[in-house]
């Protein structure tokens, strides 16, 4: 998780759109499965990790834990409070296509805990090979969310359409 939330921070700094989205506070969505411990466990865990970051994109950031219930009430509520960042945590896998559906024309960053949720839908998500950490980006969907990463970031990663 220290290694996701370093990475992630990192991330943005190549999205040109981060700015504009985040203003001058950067809100991290993190979205857990209420009855799923591991879904918990883990959102708490990064949200401990991001919260020991000093800075986000260059900004301050604070994060909010958040119950899944619909893509729709997601959708909804991000369009309400407009986070600049929502991280899915373990165990939303079955739900990550729905929620890319509904993601689509809001302007955030989605990032997934695993390399699945990317092949899914979600913008960013994070990988090992050879024992090496990886960035993998969804092109198309970075699209539809309004995230605009520069080529020298997509050049660093795995890239999907």
């Amino acid at each position: 998780m220290r290694l996701q939330a370093a990475l992630l921070a990192r991330a943005v700094e190549y999205d040109r759109a981060f700015a504009a989205r985040a203003r001058a506070r950067v809100l991290v969505f993190i979205l857990v499965r209420p009855e799923d411990s591991d879904s918990v466990r883990v959102g708490e865990q990064i949200r401990l990790e991001l919260g020991a970051i000093a800075q986000i994109g260059g900004l301050p950031h604070s994060e909010e834990i958040v119950p899944y219930g619909s893509a729709r009430e997601l959708a909804e509520r991000i369009a309400k409070q407009a986070p600049a960042i929502l991280y899915l945590s373990a165990g939303l896998g079955a739900n990550v296509e729905p929620i890319a559906r509904a993601l689509e024309g809001l302007s955030i960053l989605s990032v997934g805990v695993s390399a699945s949720y990317v092949a899914k839908g979600a913008v960013l998500g994070f990988d090992a090979e050879s024992g090496r950490p990886q960035l993998l980006v969804h092109l198309g969907q970075a699209r539809r969310q309004q995230v605009e990463f520069r080529s020298e970031f997509l050049k660093l990663a795995k890239v999907s359409q």
